[in-house]
């Protein structure tokens, strides 16, 4: 346990840390680019984006997850660094093809829904990248498989730089959004460059290709691929229908108010993904731990993501002026909807990787396959109808299908966990929320800080945050000592 501890202590506080770093870094970039772009040219961007990431899946097909779970549980048997580096350039063998069939697809839907001349040369550039993605996302896993997560973290924040440096650049000169995707690649391959180094100095090459077992590798990672594929179609698909039916404007509107959300998610993601190789291999070694584990970090996500919910709700107009301008007022109104699939991102990621490290990932892939297929439905009804507010009421709903699912999977493990700091948790929120909402015609930094001293401050008489918490934040120092 105590080795456990420590490996997700140095995973957590080196990714939070760095992907705090990286958030802060990009979010003032990200706002930087809304301003600089116009609500037409950024539509144009996420669109650009959109459609590259509908088809991401295919130059992965889930080998990527799979290969992370591998790699933990390979490194507990004899003469593991042989099967790993087979693994490892079988993996990369098959990631390179998928990466080149992939491109031409986004290419030829992108033609095929009649995008500019324009949209499309810069589709086809940005999916050149995925050259480069299959590379680092295949060095990444065998990476991540080793529990190095800190290592990766790094290296991000190395690519985010590099973006910000390039791109604020490419902005300056008056390249448009075609800088920021050559930005990207750069960052990218300088990113790819130093996984791989770190892999070398691991001991870990591309061993042999074995061609007769590609097959069966995409076999056993196609539920991953399916997740992948359907989480792609939710998070973007109504981006690329926005843009289709409404044009560049409503799009750039709806992806100033999405993107905020995904910032925000960041702070469940780097927890979840320091996680899961850990307790990925805990589960082969020593599962009977893993039910505390599970109850104390769920307790921590509904903890954070419920104040931010409450708060960017009700101060969803302020924010909205204070970040874009009087130009993105359309994108409050959306933000206040969307802040809802905040706490159910945060609920529905954390219960995915549990169902997953209990070999169960067929059932992930059915349940994303419904709340995707509901989704995909309802946005070519619904969105490509009445644009960016169905749109947002979607992206809610969506979630929250997946959500049920996952908790009906796991109802016998949830129902025996102790829910009791939720429920403190919760009355701090409505607390905090009805002070905020008294406040929000005041200054909205202002409100934000006070509504966090506020909501700290009740968590501690409300003994949300007590002698338990602080013993068990100990002990993982501890244990990293």
């Amino acid at each position: 346990m105590n080795q456990l501890a420590g490996t997700i202590l140095r995973n957590s506080v080196a990714g939070m840390i760095a992907q705090l770093a990286i958030k802060v870094l990009s979010f003032c970039f990200s706002i930087f680019i809304v301003r600089q772009l116009g609500a037409s040219d950024f539509g144009q961007y996420a669109a650009v984006i959109g459609f590259g990431s509908i088809f991401l899946f295919i130059a992965d097909l889930g080998l990527a997850p799979y290969t992370v779970r591998e790699i933990a549980r390979l490194r507990s048997e004899p003469d593991h660094l042989d099967k790993i580096r087979d693994l490892y350039a079988d993996v990369l063998g098959l990631r390179l093809i998928l990466a080149l069939i992939a491109g031409m697809l986004v290419v030829s839907a992108a033609i095929a829904t009649g995008r500019p001349l324009l949209m499309i040369g810069a589709i086809a550039l940005n999916g050149l990248t995925l050259l480069i993605y299959a590379v680092h996302g295949s060095s990444e896993a065998v990476l991540a498989g080793h529990e190095r997560l800190d290592l990766t973290a790094g290296m991000q924040v190395v690519n985010q730089l590099i973006f910000v440096t390039l791109g604020g650049l490419a902005l300056w000169l008056g390249l448009g959004y075609y800088g920021l995707i050559f930005a990207t690649m750069i960052g990218v391959a300088v990113m790819t460059a130093l996984v791989v180094r770190a892999l070398w100095r691991l001991g870990v090459t591309p061993g042999r290709w074995q061609r007769e077992r590609w097959l069966r590798l995409l076999r056993a990672a196609f539920p991953f691929g399916v997740i992948g594929l359907t989480l792609g179609l939710s998070y973007r698909f109504d981006t690329v229908v926005l843009n289709v039916s409404f044009g560049d404007s409503e799009t750039g509107y709806y992806n100033a108010a999405y993107n905020l959300i995904f910032a925000l998610v960041t702070l469940s993601n780097v927890l979840n993904t320091a996680l899961y190789p850990s307790l990925a291999r805990q589960a082969k070694t020593d599962p009977t731990n893993l039910p505390r584990i599970y109850e104390r970090i769920l307790s921590y996500l509904c903890i954070v993501a419920l104040p931010i919910t409450a708060g960017g709700f009700i101060l969803a107009r302020p924010i909205t002026l204070f970040l874009f301008g009087e130009d993105y007022a359309a994108t409050a109104p959306l933000l206040a909807v969307l802040i809802w699939t905040l706490p159910l991102m945060f609920l529905t990621e954390f219960l995915g990787y549990v169902v997953v490290i209990a070999d169960r990932e067929a059932l992930v892939a059915r349940s994303i396959m419904i709340s995707s297929g509901i989704n995909v439905i309802a946005n070519l009804i619904f969105t490509s109808r009445y644009g960016a507010p169905a749109a947002a009421i979607i992206t809610v709903v969506t979630e929250a299908v997946l959500a049920v699912q996952y908790v009906w999977l796991l109802r016998d493990q949830l129902r025996l966990m102790r829910w009791q700091v939720v429920y403190r948790a919760a009355i701090a929120v409505a607390l905090m929320a009805g002070m905020v909402y008294l406040a929000r015609e005041w200054p909205v930094l202002l409100v934000i800080g006070g509504g966090g001293l506020i909501y700290g401050a009740l968590l501690v008489g409300l003994r949300v945050i007590g002698t338990e918490e602080t013993t068990f934040v100990r002990n993982l120092f501890a244990a990293r000592r």
